[in-house]
């Protein structure tokens, strides 16, 4: 083995490492970085002050680099606090002239600097919070301002690569946005399953996963789960036929409606958690697929959480309106604003209201069909709006 293969495979474990630099300016909003960064993934394995000397040394040192665009020093103040945060799925970014290996790292630093001058405009807001651009930079930093706590950083980024790694054969990756967990087809002792593998710090997520089954034994609808382990969940596989069954479809819409009878089935499955005192939260209609042999399932519960009280009615649940500002539990963005009209209303064709209490289905298929007006006119829209960007790229 050379010396080289040596160095890549003991700095291997700094593929995920991110070092931030915070200026006193930025302290204040610390508690919001941290929000921004637990929402996409990362977990913080170190953060301390730097010591005075280094302060201003260190801003220089910045500038140096070139990676700043303007005076990173004169746009606030000297970097004051270390942040050493680890990504254990970062998401490459395939642009060669990006300044970054993860492209969740762009997307936190605009939103956290907008978040310090919400009322300027991008050209006057201040140079985005820094951090390093590679692990090379990154292993630079440590060595500079925290070398007798690289073993311990190392120590922790090794033990949660680890957690992270899925316990059987990968057949394909399903993952979306892995902000929480990865999915994938697994091959689950010689059968195919679904295996969902936890971040680290993320089991609180797991948890209501296996509550939901808990309480949800008695309903048809909910994943069978066929193993928990510490950081990840496997799952019964069912083919998802989700399009044989949405029908009528509004023209320029992207898929149809749901049939009534799974309407009346997503009902009962709010109903029977708040009966019980908890909240499908974030339950939309991408959670839904149907197995032609087992029919309609529901495949995601990380928000299932306890409301308020044992409610025996659908209004104001959390699925279909707005969290209260009460609620402190997990939420997702979209939480605290009523998602029905944009997120349900095209897959139901009724207005909210119409789904709170049983009615006949023959009324709800009438008024349905009044809907593919409105959902047409949507569509419409859709469609003329990527015309119109196709023709100002063009």
């Amino acid at each position: 083995m050379t010396n080289k293969q040596s160095d890549d495979e003991q700095q291997e474990w700094l593929s995920g490492i991110t070092v931030f630099l915070i200026r006193e300016c930025e302290l204040a909003y610390l508690d919001t970085l941290l929000k921004l960064l637990d929402h996409y993934g990362f977990n913080v394995l170190c953060s301390v002050p730097i010591e005075s000397g280094q302060q201003q040394a260190l801003a220089q040192w910045v500038l140096d680099d070139g990676q700043e665009q303007g005076n990173f020093a004169s746009s606030g103040s000297p970097p004051v606090f270390l942040l050493v945060v680890q990504d254990v799925h970062p998401v490459p970014v395939k642009r060669m002239s990006s300044d970054s290996p993860n492209l969740r790292l762009p997307t936190i630093r605009a939103t956290f600097s907008a978040t310090l001058s919400p009322e300027e405009s991008k050209a006057e807001q201040q140079s985005p919070i820094h951090c390093s651009r590679d692990a090379d930079q990154a292993f630079k930093y440590l060595k500079t301002l925290v070398p007798e706590q690289i073993g311990k950083i190392r120590e922790a980024a090794l033990s949660n690569d680890a957690a992270f790694r899925t316990p059987y054969p990968v057949l394909a990756d399903l993952s979306k946005e892995v902000c929480r967990a990865k999915v994938e087809l697994v091959d689950f002792h010689g059968t195919e399953a679904i295996c969902k593998t936890f971040r680290p710090g993320r089991e609180r997520y797991l948890e209501r996963e296996v509550k939901a089954r808990e309480l949800g034994a008695s309903l048809p609808e909910v994943s069978r789960l066929l193993e928990v382990g510490t950081h990840y969940l496997v799952f019964e596989r069912y083919a998802n036929c989700m399009e044989r069954i949405l029908s009528p479809r509004a023209p320029f819409s992207n898929h149809g409606l749901l049939p009534i009878w799974a309407i009346e089935r997503v009902r009962a499955v709010i109903l029977h958690y708040r009966s019980l005192g908890y909240e499908c939260i974030d339950l939309n209609p991408h959670d839904l697929i149907y197995d032609p042999c087992q029919g309609l399932k529901i495949i995601d519960f990380e928000f299932l959480q306890p409301g308020s009280d044992e409610i025996k009615t659908l209004k104001g649940n959390y699925a279909w309106y707005a969290v209260p500002s009460i609620f402190t539990g997990d939420l997702p963005p979209s939480a605290r604003q009523s998602s029905y009209r944009q997120c349900w209303f095209p897959y139901t064709g009724l207005p909210r209201s119409l789904c709170l209490s049983e009615l006949p289905r023959p009324l709800l298929a009438m008024v349905r069909s009044v809907a593919l007006v409105p959902l047409t006119l949507d569509g419409l829209r859709r469609v003329s709006w990527r015309h119109i960007q196709r023709f100002v790229r063009s």
